[in-house]
């Protein structure tokens, strides 16, 4: 794929960028994305037209040797029959990815291009539709396909070879969430000197940068700080602030949003939307049964007034960030449940809550030794007994404090110049 940022990054080079009409191509999203509403955004970002109504059992093998068919994504092999996993594989070896593509342009594009003068750039859409609800400051872009070290070595040779003509004066603000690789970072700096740029990891590092060491990205990240090619790094995780010697910043969410989506009225006991570890493992949740269980007892009427939504396969069912935030607001109960393990960082479903004043049923034991903690706020799963239920929620919300509302006030973050 180094390939795709050349083709990029030349036609930048000539000030023609390739940009496409949706009458120029087709593209066939054959992944496991079931309408054009969940496909991927910076696929529909370079080639607006898209078709996600067609699966590899449509295309036959004459059409992948011999029509100019255009793919984007790939269908998880579970779900194929041995001819149209030999389809897949076919379509991997012969074929560009599309979606691929999109990714590489968009990486391109967000390193040589002018940026906004405070700009964020998420790794995840989802994450993508949350930021800007709660920095309505910034400007938030998706940036995908920054895991590849070579692509991004390649990316800071060619911002060196063309700083001349790419090099803007303008200031500002950067973030970004996620972007382990100093290469990007570097290449970034050097096309753009004046901006303030801030890294966040907002997931565990075991997870953002497997294949790389802790010492060694710990000394990275002091490099990079020296240099001052980035200002500051942190983590949402105290355990990784701890190990790569960054700061330690919770996640946290916009008061002002919260105070607009609070509801007087509650039409559910308790919320929760989420997965389950994997489609085959439901271990996750085997605790949320027993408290649901148990309050049907406590109150025979609350299986109506209970709000769970599983999502099985989360490409295809996740819920706008806009809509969830309105469900929150109606619920009088939270659940929040971890995703690896009980001691990792706090999730936004507790900053939500808190900021809400709602109630919080969750088993991250960390919130235990946390400044907001309270029995009248939380329920701890694997900490309190279910004797302790009803007393919970009977009893009254203790407001936070003012000095720790603000610390989970993403307002009081980065202040956009």
């Amino acid at each position: 794929m180094a390939k795709q940022t050349l083709i990029r990054w030349l036609s930048l080079l000539k000030d023609r960028p390739y940009t496409f009409k949706p009458s120029d191509l087709d593209i066939h999203v054959i992944s496991d994305c079931q309408s054009e509403e969940f496909s991927p955004p910076l696929l529909r970002k370079y080639f607006p037209k898209i078709d996600t109504k067609k699966t590899l059992r449509d295309f036959s093998f004459y059409d992948i040797f011999f029509r100019p068919v255009r793919f984007a994504g790939r269908p998880d092999k579970k779900n194929l029959s041995s001819r149209d996993r030999f389809k897949r594989t076919l379509i991997r070896f012969f074929h560009n990815d599309y979606e691929r593509t999109a990714n590489i342009w968009n990486l391109v594009d967000t390193v040589f291009l002018p940026s906004s003068r405070n700009s964020m750039f998420i790794s995840s859409a989802h994450i993508v539709d949350m930021f800007r609800v709660h920095f309505p400051d910034f400007d938030v872009f998706e940036l995908s396909g920054h895991t590849n070290s070579f692509r991004n070595m390649v990316i800071y040779m060619l911002a060196l070879v063309s700083r001349n003509r790419f090099t803007e004066d303008s200031e500002g603000i950067t973030i970004f969430a996620n972007l382990a690789n100093p290469f990007l970072l570097k290449a970034y700096k050097l096309l753009h000197p004046n901006k303030k740029v801030f890294l966040r990891f907002h997931d565990r590092i075991d997870q953002i940068a497997k294949r790389t060491r802790t010492e060694k990205l710990r000394k990275t990240l002091q490099k990079l700080r020296e240099k001052n090619i980035i200002q500051e790094a942190e983590s949402y995780y105290e355990a990784d602030a701890n190990l790569l010697n960054i700061s330690y910043r919770p996640n946290a969410v916009n008061s002002e949003v919260m105070r607009n989506v609070d509801n007087n009225s509650r039409h559910y006991f308790y919320t929760f939307i989420g997965t389950y570890k994997s489609k085959l493992d439901h271990s996750r949740l085997n605790s949320l049964k027993e408290i649901r269980e148990r309050l049907c007892v406590l109150y025979p009427s609350a299986l109506q007034y209970i709000n769970e939504r599983i999502m099985v396969d989360l490409d295809n069912e996740r819920i706008d960030y806009t809509n969830y935030l309105k469900i929150v607001g109606l619920s009088e109960i939270i659940v929040d449940m971890y995703r690896m393990a009980p001691d990792e960082g706090l999730s936004f479903r507790i900053p939500e809550a808190l900021l809400l004043e709602r109630k919080i049923i969750t088993n991250r034991l960390i919130v235990l030794e946390c400044d907001f903690y309270h029995p009248s706020r939380f329920f701890v799963i694997g900490h309190d007994s279910l004797d302790r239920l009803k007393e919970f929620v009977e009893s009254d919300f203790r407001p936070l404090p003012p000095e720790v509302r603000n610390r989970y006030d993403c307002r009081n973050w980065w202040r956009p110049s």
